[in-house]
């Protein structure tokens, strides 16, 4: 499961994966993104999974240069 907090409305944007794939990540980011306003930032906080460091995930990031992941340490989720 994938969920995005607006914090501005408190509203909560949810999609289900069969699996956890960065493909199935990025096309969760990219709805996120269509919903941020274009004048804001769109902050990702992540666990250290493989599937959120990939070279799809990457590219992704650099063609969005308003999306900023941040992972949480590792062992901690």
């Amino acid at each position: 499961m994938y969920a995005a907090l607006d914090v501005r409305t408190g509203e909560v944007h949810g999609k289900t994966a069969r699996g956890h794939i960065s493909a199935d990540f990025v096309a969760f980011l990219g709805e996120a993104v269509e919903k941020t306003p274009a004048d804001k930032e769109s902050h990702i906080v992540l666990v250290n999974l493989s599937a959120h460091k990939t070279l799809t995930v990457l590219k992704f990031v650099e063609q969005n240069p308003r999306v900023r992941l941040h992972f949480t340490p590792t062992y901690s989720s």
